[in-house]
C-alpha cells in the first residue's frame, strides 16, 4: 500500500493502488486459467521414406495405371517389395480428395444419390450409393478410436445432457421402428462428449451415457438436463459423492419449455437435418455408426459459426489439420493405428 497516497494517508481507506494491484492479480490469475491451460498437438504426419515391411530404404519404381488415375509406386532396395505410399487410403479405389469430397457432402445433409450424382459430373467418377456408405463406415473405424482416446484439456465441467427419438426402419418396439439417440456436450466450447443410441430410455441407458463421458474427461462440475427421472437415477449412481466440491445436477425445466439445454438442442436440429434426408436410419449399428461420424465431424472439422472455431481447438485439442481436415484427420488416425 502507497502510505503518500491522500486517500490512505488522511482518509485511512483501500485506496485506488491497492485495487489496481489486485486487479492485476485476478486478470494474471485468469488468463493463466483460461489461456495457459494445457493444449494437445500433433503435427501432421509425413509420407513414409522406408519401406513398410523392412524399414530400408526406397525408391520410385515406376506408376500404376489404374482407372481413375496414375499412382506413384516405390520398391524397396533390400527385401524389393514393390507398395504405394497412401496412408489412410490405401485400399481406396477412388482418390482421397474424392472420398473426402463425398464425406463432406454427406455431413452437410446431401442425399447419397445426390452425392453420387456430384462426383461424376465434377470428378468424372462413378460410385454407387452403397460406395458412400462403405467410406463413412471405414472413416468411423479408422478416425474413432483415435479421437476418443484424446482427453480435452479445456473443457467447462459444465455439461448438457439430453436425448431424442430417432427412427430405425428396422428394430422393432413397442410402438413403431424408434431408437433413442443420447447427447452429452460441453457448455462453453461445444465440445460433443458423448453419443449413444439404446432401445429405451431408463436409468441404465442414462448411466452408460455418464460413464462414457467420465472415460472422456478430466472432471466434471455439472450436469444439466431436462428433468427425465432416468438422469436423476443414473446421477444417483454416477455422480453423488459427500466430499466437496460435489458436482451439480441441475433440472432444466421451465413453464415455456425454455431451460438451459438450447445447445444440446440445437445440436439435435442438426441431426435431425441429416436424418430427415436419409428418410430414417436403417438398424441400431447403422445409427451409431452415422451418429459416431457427424460428432467426429463436428468436433474436429466443422467450424462452428458461434466459436468462429472447431469444438476441438476451442477444448485445447490442436492437431493442425490445416485446410484438407477431412483427409489430415484420417491420415493422422491411420498413421497413429499402424504404431501398435
Amino acid at each position: 500500500m502507497d502510505v503518500s497516497c491522500p486517500d490512505f494517508e488522511h482518509r485511512r481507506i483501500v485506496c485506488k493502488h491497492v485495487y489496481a494491484v489486485s486487479f492485476s492479480k485476478e486478470l494474471r490469475r485468469r488468463i493463466v486459467s483460461q489461456d495457459a491451460q494445457p493444449t494437445i498437438r500433433a503435427a501432421i504426419i509425413p509420407e513414409s521414406n522406408v519401406c513398410d515391411r523392412c524399414k530400408s530404404a526406397i525408391v520410385k519404381d515406376g506408376l500404376r495405371h489404374n482407372k481413375s488415375r496414375d499412382v506413384q509406386t516405390y520398391r524397396c532396395k533390400e527385401c524389393n517389395h514393390k507398395f504405394i505410399i497412401n496412408t489412410g487410403f490405401e485400399k481406396y479405389r477412388a482418390t482421397p480428395k474424392v472420398v473426402t469430397a463425398a464425406l463432406d457432402l454427406y455431413f452437410k445433409g446431401v442425399s447419397l444419390r445426390k452425392i453420387c450424382d456430384h462426383l461424376r459430373q465434377f470428378y468424372s467418377v462413378k460410385m454407387t450409393h452403397a460406395s458412400v456408405i462403405k467410406w463413412l463406415r471405414k472413416f468411423v473405424d479408422v478416425v474413432k478410436p483415435y479421437v476418443d482416446s484424446m482427453s480435452p484439456p479445456r473443457l467447462s465441467g459444465v455439461y448438457h445432457v439430453d436425448e431424442m427419438m430417432i427412427h430405425a426402419k428396422r428394430e422393432r418396439m413397442e410402438v413403431g421402428h424408434y431408437q433413442w439417440l443420447w447427447n452429452l456436450m460441453d457448455d462453453t466450447t461445444r465440445f460433443w462428449i458423448s453419443s449413444m443410441v439404446s432401445q429405451r430410455r431408463e436409468a441404465a441407458d442414462a448411466r452408460r451415457v455418464f460413464q462414457d463421458s467420465k472415460n472422456k474427461t478430466n472432471h466434471t462440475k455439472t450436469i444439466i438436463h431436462d428433468g427425465l427421472k432416468s438422469y436423476d437415477e443414473a446421477f444417483q449412481k454416477e455422480y453423488f459423492s459427500l466430499k466437496i466440491p460435489r458436482v451439480q445436477n441441475i433440472r432444466s425445466v421451465s413453464v415455456r419449455h425454455e431451460g438451459l439445454n438450447s445447445k444440446v438442442e440445437r445440436l439435435h436440429g442438426t441431426i435431425r437435418e441429416r436424418e430427415k434426408v436419409m428418410r430414417g436410419m436403417q438398424t441400431k449399428e447403422t445409427a451409431q455408426k452415422v451418429v459416431d461420424a457427424m460428432r467426429i465431424n463436428y468436433n474436429f472439422v466443422r467450424e462452428h459459426s458461434t466459436i468462429g472455431k472447431t469444438p476441438a481447438e476451442k477444448a485445447g485439442i490442436k492437431l493442425g489439420l490445416g485446410e484438407k481436415k477431412l483427409e489430415n484427420l484420417i491420415r493422422l488416425a491411420a498413421a497413429d493405428k499402424n504404431k501398435y
